[in-house]
């Protein structure tokens, strides 16, 4: 009688208007109609009728109820309201994300034992509320959705075990000389540097020291990503490109928010945003480097969402879905960015993917599903990764290659029980100082501007050096004295870097002293505040010598004087 009654109270909370549920990944609208619910409260209306935006108002001071919503709704922290079936359903619908706190933890209570003894699963580790009558549907529910056909696999029992290191020592080795083999003189390898450079460190994860080979090739990874960012900006960047160099820096133990003064992942971060308001594909390998560098968002992981739930064919690729399965797996480990039901959804739709073909594809997809099927530990999926194993060995070439550095790095990370999540793992990142190297200062692409750099003791009148010097814009002034004693030893100096504001306390030589209060001062003169010969305009100057950008036509000058 109960389950009668139950069913009674739900209808017109789950049931479209042909009588048929909305998906666990979608919303209601008044009308019936069924809508992704990432798409209640976007500005658009995207319900027939518009009741995804009607209920969209916020708290106020005097309205703590904006929105007057009925009880088939629930009501977020923040004011807005969302259907009652996105409550505990495993999504965030609610911007303030209470619309996942305070869910049941266990599924079903002993007195629906019996009913549910006969339920599928997946929906029974979802379970119901028989206190609020609210049904609490999976993410993706097997009995209403022909993606998931019920075939032998279902019932064999797999248990998930690791890939062991010592298994692939042979096949291993091969490839990593393979990759050497392709580096060229300057111990880089041309555009694929990032990827090439990576796979060496995720397939010799637990070789902590390096040598001076290694030094070499993260030198001239460093030099190729420096000369990019001289010639175009980090902005005139693919986000790929961006997102590969930020892995090989992470790699290589390097920092990536601070290559010699560029935040890059604070780069990507922006750049990642700003496609995604003007309605960009961002690929997931590039939420990937986000979730990796604790930087993803709320929107990031609504994106991937939609991803997996696309009808587009393009975004239906078993390769586009393992990456985002990936970064499902990072989010949820790393920074608990999505609730538990919420990756247990992306795993079944990941396996339902899995299991709509019998897939084994090509050497780049299947590395990509194997790095995500061992990340994510899927028992039910152990078959596929028996699979994918033997198919994989198999594609290794009489060289040690598996056919291009592409499949190589896909690949060798798997048989070194690696994976892109374990990026950086094994760094203890030192924070550098910020120095762009001086091969990129000699060979920047920029339009160059002259400025006058020079020296001076005690008295303006004893100018003792003066250098002109051509630089690119945009230049701070620490790389022109860096450039500046390149050419003259006499204007070589010594810089304390460690305080907030680094001071330089020493130059050709000359320390400051103390004890006659005389110290090393920097003075500027730019031309739109001086005439050119006015030397009595000199401004001392007592900011961060890193964010002075001089101008075309300005004079700098350090100079040595009492307090």
């Amino acid at each position: 009688m109960f389950v009668i009654v139950l069913g009674f109270v739900l209808s017109p909370l789950f049931l479209t208007s042909n009588g048929t549920p909305c998906r666990g990944s979608e919303l209601p609208c008044n009308d019936g109609k069924c809508i992704d619910t990432t798409l209640w409260c976007d500005s658009n209306k995207d319900c027939p009728d518009g009741s995804d935006e009607a209920y969209c108002r916020k708290n106020s001071f005097f309205d703590k109820n904006p929105n007057r919503c009925s009880d088939k709704f629930f009501k977020c922290n923040d004011g807005r309201c969302i259907p009652l079936t996105g409550r505990c359903d495993g999504y965030y619908s609610c911007e303030d994300r209470s619309d996942e706190k305070y869910c049941p933890s266990e599924a079903f209570s002993e007195s629906t034992s019996v009913s549910s003894a006969n339920q599928d699963p997946l929906t029974k580790a979802n379970g119901s509320n028989d206190e609020t009558g609210i049904d609490f549907q999976p993410l993706f529910d097997p009995k209403i959705d022909d993606a998931h056909p019920v075939g032998h696999f279902d019932r064999v029992a797999n248990v998930f075990s690791e890939l062991h290191r010592s298994e692939f020592s042979l096949q291993r080795e091969k490839a990593r000389k393979w990759i050497i083999s392709q580096r060229l003189q300057n111990f880089g390898w041309g555009s694929e540097t990032p990827r090439a450079l990576t796979a060496l460190y995720l397939s010799d994860v637990h070789r902590a020291e390096r040598n001076e080979t290694d030094m070499l090739m993260v030198k001239q990874l460093e030099v190729q990503l420096a000369l990019d960012i001289a010639r175009n900006g980090t902005k005139a960047m693919t986000l790929t490109d961006l997102a590969l160099y930020i892995n090989a820096l992470m790699a290589s133990c390097k920092d990536p928010r601070n290559f010699y003064g560029n935040d890059l992942v604070g780069t990507l971060r922006y750049s990642v945003s700003y496609a995604q308001n003007v309605g960009k594909f961002v690929n997931p390998a590039v939420y990937l480097t986000l979730c990796l560098n604790n930087y993803i968002t709320y929107e990031d992981m609504k994106k991937l969402h939609e991803m997996l739930y696309s009808r587009n064919a393009a975004l239906g690729r078993i390769d586009i879905h393992a990456l985002s399965m990936l970064t499902a797996t990072c989010a949820f480990h790393s920074n608990k960015s999505i609730a538990a039901e919420t990756y247990e959804g992306f795993k079944r739709q990941f396996i339902a993917k899995l299991k709509s073909k019998d897939f084994t594809g090509n050497v780049y997809e299947a590395a990509l599903v194997m790095q995500a099927l061992s990340e994510a530990k899927l028992d039910e999926m152990e078959w596929k990764r028996s699979d994918l194993k033997k198919f994989l060995l198999t594609q290794q070439h009489e060289d040690g290659s598996f056919g291009c550095i592409l499949a190589t790095y896909l690949v060798l990370p798997i048989f070194s029980g690696s994976s892109l999540l374990k990026l950086g793992e094994n760094c203890n990142i030192k924070r550098t100082t910020g120095l762009t190297p001086i091969e990129v200062l000699k060979n920047a692409k920029r339009q160059k501007i002259h400025i006058q750099y020079s020296l001076n003791f005690e008295s303006l009148a004893e100018i003792t050096q003066i250098l002109q010097i051509q630089v690119a814009e945009e230049t701070n002034f620490l790389d022109i004295m860096r450039l500046a004693q390149e050419i003259n030893p006499k204007y070589r100096f010594l810089l304390d870097d460690t305080q907030e504001i680094p001071v330089v306390y020493s130059i050709g030589d000359i320390p400051n002293d103390a004890e006659k209060g005389m110290f090393w001062t920097l003075h500027v003169a730019s031309t739109s505040n001086r005439p050119r010969s006015d030397l009595g305009r000199l401004i001392p100057y007592h900011g961060n010598i890193k964010h002075l950008l001089p101008k075309s036509g300005d004079e700098l000058m350090f100079w040595m004087k009492s307090i």
